[in-house]
């Protein structure tokens, strides 16, 4: 069979290329079950659809514990002060702990003050909020419908509930505080321009501004494109783990808030990510001898691949994460 030599090395070069990007390819598979469909096409939001947030969230609330921990703390913990020489906390849950009072103190919750969570996930914040810092009122939001139903489940006293975007979220009352954790990865698709990115982070911003009382504060914690050329991130994007979804450079993100808050703290660090995850994948290792029933062998071969790519990824400096402490103009 003859070979086309130019089109071989050109192929090559290719994945030569994608290799050394780093964590991901765009061919990477589904594994343990078919491919993201798509979303409803009556969703006309900017980033990704309720559809796709269940495609990766909702897979059962008890295999994701396997591997979290109780409180399901889908986001990476904070395992030690940057601006300190104390030595790093010694559990995934002392850590997990940390990041949560890291946020709810940057945003001064406490008695008599309100909190909404933007991507609130199973409710950890939620309730620390409530029952340790004495928060007169939780808010939150999200688009996984089995995150709904289990916070719902939890009967946290003085939280109210949202199944729905923070883009048609609406709010009775300013609030006091905002916390976002993990969300702001999902809020653009992929492939578009960084003026069109900048104006979808600019209208969240405009949202967030909105639900604040005057001098409340935002505390975001996101993973962000590190050392990773704008031209080609679009195909390393883990889009069939998490569709529809792109990740922000942090340029973006302090250009897009400008006009509505002041930055008051930034911090970043791989570490903290690299650590929770390994310490997520010796957990799902454990679980998949320990639970099968829970964590079976497709399942788990889909999992433990894409959290070791996402450590390789933070390892190689290709993304990175950080923590923003923001105040409304």
């Amino acid at each position: 069979m003859e070979i086309n030599q130019k089109l071989l090395a050109t192929f090559v070069r290719a994945r030569v290329k994608k290799i050394a990007l780093g964590f991901w390819v765009a061919e990477y598979g589904v594994g343990y079950r078919e491919s993201f469909a798509g979303g409803s096409a009556a969703f006309n939001g900017a980033g990704a659809s309720p559809e796709a947030i269940r495609f990766h969230y909702d897979v059962g609330t008890e295999f994701f514990r396997t591997w979290l921990g109780d409180e399901l703390i889908y986001s990476a913990a904070r395992w030690r002060d940057p601006l300190s020489n104390a030595p790093g906390l010694p559990t995934l849950e002392a850590a997990q702990t940390n990041k949560l009072d890291f946020h709810l103190r940057s945003v001064r919750a406490g008695a008599g003050r309100s909190l909404l969570d933007i991507g609130c996930g199973w409710g950890a914040l939620m309730r620390r909020a409530v029952e340790t810092f004495g928060a007169a009122e939780a808010i939150g939001a999200t688009l996984s419908s089995e995150q709904f139903d289990y916070v719902r489940g939890l009967n946290i006293p003085r939280t109210t509930l949202n199944l729905q975007s923070y883009e048609t979220l609406a709010l009775t009352e300013p609030v006091d505080g905002i916390v976002t954790v993990g969300a702001l990865e999902h809020f653009a698709k992929p492939q578009l321009l960084r003026s069109e990115k900048i104006t979808i982070y600019g209208n969240f911003f405009d949202r967030c501004r909105s639900f604040l009382a005057p001098g409340g504060r935002l505390s975001l914690q996101t993973i962000f494109w590190q050392r990773v050329d704008r031209r080609l991130a679009s195909e390393i994007v883990p889009s069939s783990v998490f569709p529809e979804s792109d990740l922000p450079y942090l340029d973006e993100v302090l250009e897009a808030s400008q006009r509505q808050f002041r930055t008051l703290y930034l911090e970043s660090s791989e570490d903290d990510y690299s650590l929770t995850l390994r310490e997520w994948l010796k957990r799902l290792r454990r679980a998949h001898k320990q639970s099968p029933h829970l964590v079976d062998e497709a399942k788990f071969l889909f999992h433990e691949d894409y959290l070791r790519r996402c450590v390789v990824g933070f390892q190689r400096h290709r993304i990175s994460l950080a923590r923003i402490v923001l105040e409304r103009l």
